[in-house]
């Protein structure tokens, strides 16, 4: 390796067609759509713009720019990747959930709804490693066949049942997790809720396994606020 550095100007990329990326499925035991799943957030979201069609009042169609955020969550059986796309830059909190956005309806469905009309942190809302229940919804290609690729089924997520997570690190079983919930609980001292417990733990600088411990505390419905 040098230190020669050059100019961006001018410099080609590579692109590539949907097919060319390795698929991380291959090799992993199928998911089908009629079973339902423990799902965990596998790596912190990305943010990608997409050029959307928008179909205007007056039958008109105009390409316009959207930030979605590119989610990858993983089966906690298999290890199959299941992906999500949810659009960030615009967000409707209607009442009728038909017209709400997928983020919103996401995290309501597995418990943790966004605080409404007000802009989120996302730095809260997705913990890596969260988990939940759901469906899938599988890829297929142009022949209509499956091609590996799962994508997140949304209006099927809800939280864990009590079974799935008995005798894990959060459960009074184990002798560490009363000390990380009451660490947890400790440095959130006064939150009115999770997310302003979050966002302090977050300014605290808490381990990953605290603010896991108050995070399934809170949707076990184990967090009385204010804390």
């Amino acid at each position: 390796m040098t230190d020669e550095q050059r100019s961006l100007s001018g410099y080609k990329s590579k692109v590539h067609e949907q097919g060319d990326f390795e698929n991380p499925n291959e090799g992993k035991p199928a998911l089908n759509e009629n079973d339902e799943y423990i799902i965990r957030l596998k790596s912190f979201p990305r943010v990608k713009t997409f050029q959307q069609v928008k179909e205007k009042k007056d039958g008109s169609r105009a390409t316009i720019n959207v930030d979605k955020a590119i989610c990858e969550f993983e089966d906690t059986a298999s290890g199959n990747v299941i992906t999500s796309f949810f659009r960030i830059d615009s967000l409707n909190f209607s009442e009728d959930e038909s017209y709400q956005s997928a983020i919103i309806k996401f995290f309501k469905k597995i418990g943790t709804p966004l605080a409404e009309n007000i802009a989120p942190d996302w730095d809260r809302m997705f913990v890596v490693g969260m988990r939940f229940r759901g469906r899938v919804v599988v890829g297929r290609d142009a022949n209509r066949q499956p091609d590996g690729r799962y994508y997140l089924d949304i209006p099927t997520c809800r939280p864990l049942l009590p079974s799935d997570k008995a005798g894990e690190s959060f459960s009074p079983t184990k002798p560490d997790a009363p000390n990380l919930l009451a660490n947890a609980l400790l440095l959130a001292k006064g939150a009115k809720d999770v997310h302003v417990a979050m966002d302090m733990l977050q300014k605290a600088s808490a381990s990953k396994e605290v603010v896991m411990a108050l995070f399934q505390a809170d949707l076990d419905g184990k967090v009385t606020y204010p804390i």
